[in-house]
C-alpha cells in the first residue's frame, strides 16, 4: 500500500508552540485555494468535509448498522433456502426385498422416488383454534406468549411408485437384448408443509418490514425469537476455501480446500527415497485426492496431456533456477521409476492406475474414474484439460513459493477469510435436518413398499418436526453444526441479546467470532493484523479466553452479499479471452483472471482491463459489492463477487470535482446510492484495498503529497468499533481504558433500554429515570441522529446510544472517602434524582392447559392456597398478586396447587422485593398456559453502587456528603461527584480532563462541541473558549470549604463530565448471614446467595490467616462456623465406637456408645471433629478401610 497518511506526509504540529497532547492541529493544513492535486481546484476544505459528513448519513440512512444480519436473511429466502432443498436431490427408496413378502415369481418389489420440488415460504401466522383460523403473528405477540416467530415451509413433492421390469429389445439397434425400464404405478405432486422456519425480525418476512411506527423506536431487528427469547447470530469468521492454500509446514504444499471431502486436492513437495527410510535428499511433487497419494505425472497424464514438454510447458515456471529443474526431473524420474506406475504415458493406463487406487480406500466413490475425474477434480473447472492447466498453475504456484519468489499464505489476513452470517449458517443447519427427515421418510416408506400394503399421502411419512423442532433446538442450545465434520456441534454461534441498553443490543448485533481448536496456542489469530484497518475495530475486544477472537465491525463495515448477476460477458467485452479447453495453446505473457478462484480467462493488458472494470463500476454498470484486485507480481487478477467479505466505503478521489458539477442536479446528495452510481463513493473489499492510496482524511489531500492518493477515508473515526467511535477524546485515552468503556461499561450502563416495555416480560430489566445525552458530541453520534422537527434540517444526535447523566466533577480529595477509586456523591442530587433507576424483575411459571390435563392424574392450576413455604397474603383467588403489592422476602409472588394438595407455588428467594409492576396471563404454541408477574424496584445510588466515566474510570460510591458540605465556587456550583486525582496519572485518561474543559465551554455557550476521535479540537482551542467565558485557561476553580467557609488555597478542577451507572449495585450482591440452610450430606452452610448460604472461605483465605497467626479465628472460620459434630472414640482399640441401643442386665435396653471391637463402653472418649470428616471414615469404611484415631486429653 506504500506509505499513506502518516506524520511523514504532513507535519502536524508545532512542538514549540503547542502542548503535545495537541496532535490534530490544522496550522500546516491552511492552503485551501491552492491544493496540490488539480482535481480539487474549486473545492475548499471545509465543503468536503460537510460533503463526507453529509455522506455518512446518507449512508447510514441508506444501510444501518444491522443491514448486513438482514440482507443475508434476506438473501436466504430468497435462494438459499431452494438451494437447500436442490441441493439433495432425488430420493430412491428400495424395498426391503423381504421374500415372505413376495407374492409370485413374476411379482417385482416396488420402489419409490422422491423429489423436492419449488419452495415457498408465508408470513408468520399462528393457528387459534378450530372455527377461528389463523392470525398474523407479531413480533411482540410472540415475545409475550413466548412462541417462535417462524414462518410454514411449504415444498411441492413429487412422489412415484413405479416396478422395474426387464424389456426386450433388437439387440442391432440397441446394442442390448434386454433392458430395465420403470412401469409407474403412482405418481402424485402436492405441496405439503415440511416443518417451520424462525423468521428474522424487520426482515423481507416479517410483518414490521416498512411500517412507519414499529413497536419499540430502537428496535432495529436483525434478530430471532424462539421461545419468547430473542436470539442473534454471531458472525463466523472462517478461511476462504475457494483460494489455494499455500503452507510451509509440515511440508511444503498447495491445497485446492472444499467443505466437501471429495473436491480436495493438495500437490505436495516431499522428499524422495531410493531405499526405504533413507532420504535422498530430492525433492518430488505428489499429489494427494480422493484418499489416494499418486506422482503428479500421473495425473497430468490422465487428464489428457500428451508429453513430457507439454507438463513443463504448462507449469510455465518462467525463472532459470537449478532447483526447480531438479524438482521436476525427479517428479518424472520418481513416476517412471516406480513399479506401480509403468507406462504411465498412455491416457488409459494413467487413468486405471488411479482406479485402481481409488478402489483401494476405505470409502470409494461409487461412479466410475471418468466420472471422478470430471465431477471431484476441480469441479467448477469445464473440461479435462482445463483441469490439467489449473493443476499446473499449482505447481507453479507451490515452485515459486519454495524458491521465495511468493509468499505462504496467512490464515490471519482478512482477505483470506469470509464471515458467515444468518444466511450461510441456516442453510448448512437446515440441510442437517432434511436429511435427518428425508432418512426418517424413507425407512417409513419402506416398509409400505411391499405388495399387502397401500401407501399413504407423503404426509404420513413426512414428519414436520423433525426441522421445526431442530431448527428449534439448535436457537436455544446455541450448538450449531459444523462446518464440515458430521455429527459435530460448535458452540458460539448463536446469543441471547442484551437489553441492559440499546448500545449493547447494536453493539451485539456487530459482533464477529473466530472459532479455534485450541484457545490456548492460537498462534497469531489474537494479534491484530493490518488488514483489519477499516473493517473491524482495532480496540473493542472482550479480554479473557476470548481476547482477539471476538472481534466488532468498524463503524462503516458492510459484510458482502452473494451476486447473483453473471458479470462473465462484461468481462468479454472488458477485454478478456476465455480459457480454452486445451493444453496445447501458449499463453504467453497473458495475465490470468479469475473469478471468486476459479480460473476464467486471460488478458494481455491487465492494467487497462482492471481500470475499464472499475469505470464501468463507478458508473453502475457492473455491481457495487464487486471486488477487483490486480497482482502485478503474480500477473492475476482476482475478482470476488462472493458473500462474507467486509466493505468499507471510500471517496474517489478523482471523481470529486462531480460533487460540484452535481449542483442543482437531480442526484446532488439525495441518496447514498446515487453517490455510488456516480462514483463518488465506492465499496472497497479487503483485496483490493491493497492497491488503494488512501488518505486518512481530507486536510491530506490539501497538503503537500496531495497527489498520490487515490482514496480518502471519510472520517478517521469510523475506524473504530460502534462503542469506540462514541466515545470523546478516544485518541488521548490509553487503550485499555478505552477497550474497558467500548467493551465492559458501555454494555453494563443504565439507559433507556426500550420504548415499548408495557408489553415486554423481560427477565431483568433496568430503566434509567432521567437519561440525558451529553454535552459533546461525535462524528458518529451526528451520522446516525434524527431529524427534528422544530430543528429544520438539523439533527439531533443518537442519544439513546449515551446511556448515563451528565455530572459536575471535581477532582480533589474529600476526606479520604475517595481513596482507590471511590466516589464521593452530593446527597442532594441524588434525592433529586440524579442516577435514580428502576429494577424490573419478572417471574415465571406455566401449567399444562385443559386439553393435555387428561393424560396426567395429578393436575396442577393456578390458584391461592394456604402454603407452608411462605406468606400469601397479597394473592387474589386466582393465585396472582394484586397490581402494585407489595412483595417481600418470602411472600409467595405465583400461587400453583395440585388436586392431591401438594404446593407447587413459586416464592420470593432471599433479597428479593418489589411492587408488583404487571400480571400477564397467556398460553404458547406448545400448548401450556403460562403466567408472568414483575416486580418494581425504584434504586437510589446506596453506597457500593458501581459508576463510570465514558474513559474508563470505573469507581464505587464510597461515601454521600451533604451539599452544605461540598466546596463550591464562586458563582455557587456545587459538584455532583468527587473523584481522586490519582485515578489519571497510572491510568493516563487525558480525555476525560478534556472532556470536562470542553464540557464546560460548551455549556457556557461555545462554538466548539465536537469530541470525534482523531479530529478532536486542540487544547489551546479549548483554553481559549474557556478564557474568552471568564474562566481559567485551564479548568481550575477558586473553591469554598463548605464546612468552614474559607477559601481553599489549592484551586480545583471542575466540569461537566458524563457519567454512567453501571448495573452492578450492592443490593445484588451483598451477602449477610447468621445461620442459614447446610447441605443435607456435609452439613455445611449452602453456597448460593438466594438461597441464604454463607460465604466462601476457601485455601488461600486459610492461608492469609495461618500467615497472620490467627488459630482462634482459623478454628472458628473452619469448624465453629462451619460443621463442627462430634464422634465417640474407644481409647483402647482406637476405633470409632458407634451409638447403638444395647440391652443391660436386669432386662432393660440403654442407648450409648459402645464399642463392638472390645464390647465394651469402657475407655470411651467424646472428640469434636468436622462433620466432613466424619462423613469421610464413614465413607472409607463402606469400602472397605478402617481408620484410626489417637486421642490426647487436652
Amino acid at each position: 500500500m506504500g506509505h499513506i497518511g502518516s506524520s511523514k506526509d504532513v507535519k502536524l504540529y508545532d512542538k514549540g508552540k503547542h502542548d503535545a497532547m495537541d496532535i490534530d492541529s490544522d496550522e500546516n493544513f491552511d492552503d485551501d485555494d491552492f491544493p496540490s492535486n488539480g482535481v480539487l481546484r474549486g473545492l475548499g476544505r471545509e465543503p468536503l468535509k460537510n460533503f463526507c459528513k453529509k455522506a455518512a448519513e446518507l449512508f447510514f440512512a441508506e444501510y444501518g448498522l444491522i443491514s448486513h444480519q438482514i440482507n443475508s436473511f434476506n438473501q436466504f429466502i430468497a435462494t438459499g433456502v431452494q438451494s437447500a432443498f436442490d441441493s439433495f436431490g432425488d430420493l430412491i427408496v428400495e424395498p426391503g426385498y423381504d421374500p415372505s413378502k413376495k407374492r409370485d415369481e413374476n411379482d417385482f418389489y416396488r420402489h419409490a422416488a422422491v423429489k423436492f420440488g419449488k419452495v415457498t415460504l408465508e408470513r408468520p401466522k399462528f393457528y387459534a383454534g378450530e372455527g377461528h383460523g389463523d392470525f398474523k403473528m407479531l413480533p411482540r405477540h410472540a415475545r409475550l406468549q413466548r412462541m417462535t416467530y417462524s414462518s410454514q415451509i411449504k415444498v411441492e413433492i413429487q412422489v412415484q411408485v413405479y416396478v422395474p421390469q426387464m424389456v426386450r429389445s433388437d439387440k442391432f439397434k440397441t446394442g442390448q437384448e434386454q433392458y430395465l425400464e420403470q412401469k409407474t404405478l403412482k405418481e402424485e405432486s402436492r405441496e405439503i408443509i415440511i416443518g417451520r422456519l424462525p423468521i428474522m425480525v424487520k426482515s423481507d418476512l416479517c410483518w414490521m418490514k416498512g411500517v412507519e411506527k414499529g413497536d419499540c423506536e430502537f428496535d432495529h431487528g436483525g434478530y430471532f425469537l424462539v421461545k419468547g427469547a430473542e436470539k442473534t447470530f454471531i458472525a463466523q469468521e472462517h478461511i476462504y476455501l475457494r483460494r489455494l492454500w499455500i503452507i510451509d509446514n509440515p511440508w511444503w504444499s498447495i491445497g485446492y480446500k472444499s467443505q466437501v471431502k471429495r473436491h480436495r486436492l493438495i500437490v505436495k513437495l516431499v522428499g524422495s527415497s531410493s531405499v526405504e527410510g533413507i532420504d535422498s535428499g530430492e525433492k518430488v511433487l505428489t499429489v494427494y485426492f480422493l484418499g489416494i497419494e499418486i506422482p503428479i505425472w500421473v495425473l497430468f497424464f490422465a487428464l489428457g496431456v500428451s508429453s513430457d514438454r507439454e507438463v513443463v510447458k504448462l507449469i510455465d515456471f518462467g525463472y532459470d533456477d537449478a532447483r526447480v529443474e531438479n524438482i521436476l526431473m525427479a517428479s518424472i524420474r520418481d513416476a517412471d521409476e516406480s513399479k506401480n506406475y509403468s507406462d504411465f504415458r498412455e491416457r488409459k493406463n494413467a487413468v486405471n492406475y488411479i482406479e485402481k487406487g481409488i478402489k483401494g480406500v476405505q470409502f470409494p466413490p461409487p461412479e466410475p474414474v471418468e466420472d471422478c475425474l470430471r465431477m471431484y477434480i476441480f469441479p467448477n473447472m469445464g473440461g479435462l484439460k482445463k483441469k490439467a492447466r489449473f493443476l499446473a498453475y499449482m505447481v507453479k504456484g507451490l515452485l515459486m513459493a519454495y524458491t521465495g519468489r511468493r509468499r505462504c499464505d496467512n490464515r490471519d489476513d482478512f482477505r483470506n477469510k469470509r464471515l458467515e452470517l444468518a444466511g450461510e449458517l441456516l442453510e448448512r443447519e437446515l440441510k442437517v435436518h432434511i436429511a435427518h427427515a428425508r432418512k426418517r421418510m424413507s425407512k417409513a416408506l419402506q416398509r409400505d413398499l411391499y405388495a399387502d400394503r397401500e401407501v399413504r399421502p407423503i404426509e404420513g411419512y413426512l414428519d414436520a418436526s423433525i426441522i421445526t423442532n431442530g431448527l428449534q433446538r439448535a436457537f436455544s442450545t446455541g450448538a450449531w453444526s459444523h462446518p464440515y465434520k458430521r455429527l459435530e456441534r460448535i458452540s458460539g454461534v448463536v446469543a441471547t441479546v442484551g437489553r441492559t441498553n440499546p448500545l449493547q443490543t447494536m453493539a451485539e448485533l456487530r459482533r464477529t467470532r473466530q472459532q479455534v481448536q485450541y484457545t490456548g496456542k492460537v498462534g497469531d489469530a489474537r494479534y491484530p493484523h493490518p488488514s483489519h484497518w477499516g473493517k473491524v475495530c482495532f480496540l473493542s475486544t472482550p479480554d479473557g479466553e476470548n481476547c482477539g477472537l471476538v472481534k466488532n465491525l468498524a463503524v462503516t463495515g458492510l459484510v458482502s452479499t452473494n451476486i447473483t448477476e453473471i458479470i462473465l460477458s462484461e468481462l468479454l467485452d472488458s477485454g478478456m479471452e476465455e480459457l480454452l479447453d486445451d493444453t496445447s495453446t501458449d499463453l504467453g505473457n497473458k495475465d490470468k483472471i479469475f473469478l471468486n478462484g476459479d480460473w476464467v480467462g486471460v488478458c494481455t493488458n491487465s492494467s487497462a482491463f482492471v481500470t475499464d472494470l472499475r469505470s464501468k463500476r463507478r458508473r453502475n454498470q457492473l455491481p457495487h459489492q464487486m471486488e477487483i484486485k490486480l497482482d502485478k507480481s503474480l500477473k492475476e487478477v482476482r475478482i470476488n463477487t462472493d458473500a462474507g467479505r467486509i466493505l468499507r466505503p471510500l471517496l474517489v478521489v478523482e471523481n470529486l470535482h462531480k460533487i460540484k458539477e452535481s449542483k442543482g442536479t437531480k442526484w446532488e446528495h439525495s441518496s447514498f446510492k446515487s453517490l455510488l452510481e456516480n462514483g463518488v463513493i465506492e465499496l472497497v473489499g479487503p483485496e483490493e484495498e491493497e492497491d488503494c492510496r488512501t488518505a486518512w482524511g481530507i486536510r491530506y489531500l490539501f497538503g503537500k503529497d496531495g497527489d498520490k492518493y487515490t482514496h480518502c477515508e471519510l472520517d478517521m473515526s469510523f475506524l473504530l468499533g460502534l462503542s469506540c467511535s462514541l466515545i470523546p477524546f478516544a485518541n488521548h485515552d490509553h487503550a485499555r481504558r478505552v477497550l474497558y468503556q467500548a467493551q465492559k461499561h458501555s454494555s453494563q450502563a443504565i439507559g433507556f433500554a426500550t420504548t415499548n416495555p408495557n408489553i415486554r416480560v423481560d427477565t431483568l430489566s433496568h430503566q434509567l429515570y432521567y437519561p440525558q445525552k451529553p454535552l459533546f458530541r461525535t462524528m458518529t453520534s451526528d451520522c446516525l441522529g434524527k431529524k427534528w422537527f422544530s430543528l429544520g434540517n438539523s439533527k439531533l444526535p443518537k442519544a439513546e446510544f449515551y446511556n448515563g447523566q451528565v455530572a459536575i466533577v471535581a477532582v480533589n480529595v474529600h476526606m479520604g472517602y475517595n481513596q482507590e477509586d471511590s466516589l464521593v456523591m452530593n446527597r442532594a442530587s441524588l434525592q433529586r434524582g440524579m442516577f435514580r433507576s428502576e429494577h424490573i424483575r419478572s417471574y415465571k411459571s406455566e401449567i399444562d392447559n385443559t386439553e393435555s390435563k387428561e393424560k396426567r392424574k395429578d393436575n396442577v392450576n393456578f390458584g391461592k392456597i394456604q402454603s407452608k413455604i411462605g406468606r400469601v397474603d397479597s394473592l387474589d383467588e386466582d393465585g396472582f398478586p394484586y397490581v402494585s403489592a407489595n412483595l417481600q422476602s418470602g411472600d409467595i409472588i405465583i400461587g400453583r396447587g395440585a388436586e392431591s394438595g401438594a404446593d407447587h407455588s413459586i416464592k420470593l428467594k432471599h433479597t428479593e422485593r418489589g411492587y408488583v409492576q404487571k400480571v400477564v396471563l397467556s398460553s404458547n404454541d406448545e400448548g401450556k398456559n403460562f403466567a408472568v408477574v414483575s416486580l418494581r424496584q425504584v434504586r437510589t445510588p446506596v453506597l457500593g453502587d458501581k459508576f463510570s466515566s465514558m474513559h474508563g474510570q470505573k469507581g464505587v460510591l464510597g461515601f454521600l456528603e451533604s451539599q452544605e458540605n461540598f466546596p463550591f465556587t464562586r458563582h455557587g456550583v456545587v459538584p455532583d461527584i468527587v473523584i481522586n486525582p490519582h485515578a489519571f496519572p497510572s491510568r493516563q485518561t487525558p480525555g476525560q480532563l478534556l472532556e470536562a474543559a470542553l464540557g464546560k465551554g460548551i455549556a457556557l455557550g461555545g462554538s466548539l462541541r465536537h469530541a470525534t476521535p482523531f479530529s478532536t479540537p486542540s487544547v489551546d482551542d479549548i483554553m481559549d473558549e474557556l478564557h474568552r467565558n471568564g474562566f481559567s485557561r485551564c479548568g481550575y476553580e477558586r473553591v469554598l470549604n463548605g464546612r468552614t467557609g474559607e477559601m481553599v488555597r489549592s484551586l480545583i478542577f471542575m466540569g461537566p463530565t458524563f457519567y454512567q451507572r453501571l448495573h452492578h449495585m450492592s443490593e445484588d450482591k451483598v451477602k449477610f448471614r447468621n445461620t442459614g440452610p447446610v447441605h443435607p450430606l456435609t452439613r455445611q452452610p449452602v453456597a448460593d446467595r438466594k438461597r441464604f448460604g454463607g460465604i466462601k472461605f476457601g485455601e488461600m483465605e486459610r492461608d492469609c490467616l495461618i500467615a497472620h497467626g490467627a488459630s482462634a479465628n482459623l478454628y472458628e472460620r473452619l469448624f465453629t462456623l462451619s460443621d463442627s459434630s462430634q464422634i465417640h472414640i474407644c481409647s483402647k482399640c482406637k476405633n470409632v465406637a458407634n451409638v447403638i441401643l444395647r440391652p443391660v442386665s436386669g432386662g432393660r435396653k440403654i442407648r450409648g456408645p459402645y464399642c463392638r471391637i472390645c464390647e465394651s463402653a469402657d475407655d470411651i472418649v467424646m472428640v469434636n471433629v468436622p462433620y466432613g470428616a466424619k462423613l469421610l471414615c464413614q465413607e472409607l469404611f463402606s469400602m472397605g478401610i478402617n481408620l484410626k484415631f489417637e486421642t490426647n486429653f487436652c
